[in-house]
This record gives C-alpha cells, structure tokens and sequence, in this order.
C-alpha cells in the first residue's frame, strides 16, 4: 500500500526512523529552506528518489493546503511484537482506541512524558496513518510502537520480565498523586466507551484512580488522561 504523508514534521520523523518503506520524496521545485536541505539530505543518506513538481501539481496531489510544498509517498509503518527482552523504563498499554486523532493526541504526550514504549492491540490503521502521524506531531513515528493480538500476549510478557502492571481503574484503587511510580512498570488505561477489560484487570499489581478537581461522575476522554497520568510521572521522576 502506498500512502502520502504531507508536511516537514511528518517527512523528518519518517525519514528519521525506519518503520516504514519510503518510495519517494516529492518537493516544491525552487523552494529552499534548512528544513528541505535537511530532509534532502536525509533522503539522500537512504537511497530515496526525490522528485521536484510545481506548488500547483504538489497541491493537486495533496489532501490539504498544510502540505508546506514536501509529500512523501510510504508504506504503512511495520508492525513490531514485543521483544524476547525487558524494555526498562514506562511502558503504556492502551485499548479501546477508535479515532485516528486520539490515536495521535495519545502518542504526543506519551512521547513527551517519556514513554518507553505504546503497546496497542492488534490492528489495521494503515489507511489513517497519515492523518495520525499529523496529529502526533511526528510521535508517531518516533515513540516505540509493539503489537499484540491477544491481551494474554501482554500479561505473559509482563510477567516473564518482572514488570508490574498499573491499571487506571476505580476498583480497590488508590489516588494517582498517593502512589509512587516504580522504575519499570506499564500503565494501562482503557478506551472512554469501554474501559479495562475484566480479563486484564486481574493481573493488575496496583489500580490507581485520577483525581478530579470537584465531584464529577464522567470519566475524560482517553487522550486527556494519558496527558494527566504522563505528566505525573514526569514530576515524579524529576525527583
């Protein structure tokens, strides 16, 4: 499958890592900046033709107007299992995700706060990727992605490696801003609709519960909670 990415922050975390194949990089012709020099560069570095077309032929072929005069036509990113190693550090399990854009949000902010490592279920998003690259602001690409198939996948590794898992999830929990982060451990926090699984829940080490500023009965949408647990754990690392 051939999917076109549009802008210089989706070209540089592309051409930056290898998740994907990468057929061409097409430029505005006379257009010239450090971003484009440095892209060209890159693309050079890895054997990938770059083609130039006029403003007019780019916006053609475009699917917006952000595009800034550089496309790049790739595959969809592969897809990575988890390792027969420990990945040290915070891990981030998260399921019941269905919107490209809160796909991307989630990557922003857990490669901010310094996420090891997103482990996600099973599934096709080739023909959104480059929608979720965008919103990711380039994260997507740069953040370690590991695929599963089964939630017994994910449990089975945690355990083999020693590594708690720390769910986001009322029952029997504690206070978020209560609870200290160990130096390895993975996170799981369920979709807004469906929440943690009642399978997963069971091999929970710890739950721990977000607390709000006044008496609300909604819980927030995914994006927003994996912002408010990250940036814990940033604070509590910086210690």
């Amino acid at each position: 499958m051939e999917l076109l990415f549009e802008g210089k922050i989706s070209a540089k975390a592309i051409l930056e890592n290898q998740k994907r194949d990468v057929f061409q990089v097409i430029m505005e012709h006379g257009k010239r900046n450090k971003d484009f020099g440095y892209i060209y560069s890159l693309a050079q570095q890895k054997n990938i033709p770059v083609s130039y077309q006029s403003r007019d032929e780019i916006q053609a072929m475009a699917h917006s107007s952000t595009h800034g005069g550089l496309l790049i036509k790739a595959g969809a990113q592969y897809h990575k299992a988890l390792p027969d190693h420990k990945i040290p550090g915070f891990l981030c399990h998260i399921d019941g995700i269905e919107d490209p854009y809160n796909l991307g949000s989630i990557c922003r902010s857990l490669y901010a706060a310094g996420c090891n490592g997103l482990i996600l279920m099973e599934r096709d998003w080739s023909k959104a990727e480059p929608v979720i690259l965008k919103a990711s602001a380039g994260a997507f690409e740069h953040l370690p992605l590991y695929w599963i198939q089964k939630e017994m996948d994910l449990t089975k590794y945690l355990k083999q490696q020693k590594i708690p898992l720390v769910m986001a999830h009322r029952k029997d929990a504690v206070s978020l801003y209560d609870y200290t982060f160990p130096a390895d451990f993975c996170l799981a926090l369920g979709g807004a609709l469906r929440g943690i699984s009642a399978q997963l829940a069971k091999h929970s080490t710890q739950n721990i519960f977000l607390e709000y500023g006044r008496e609300c009965r909604y819980a927030l949408d995914t994006a927003s909670a994996v912002s408010a647990f990250g940036f814990e754990i940033v604070r509590q690392r910086r210690k």
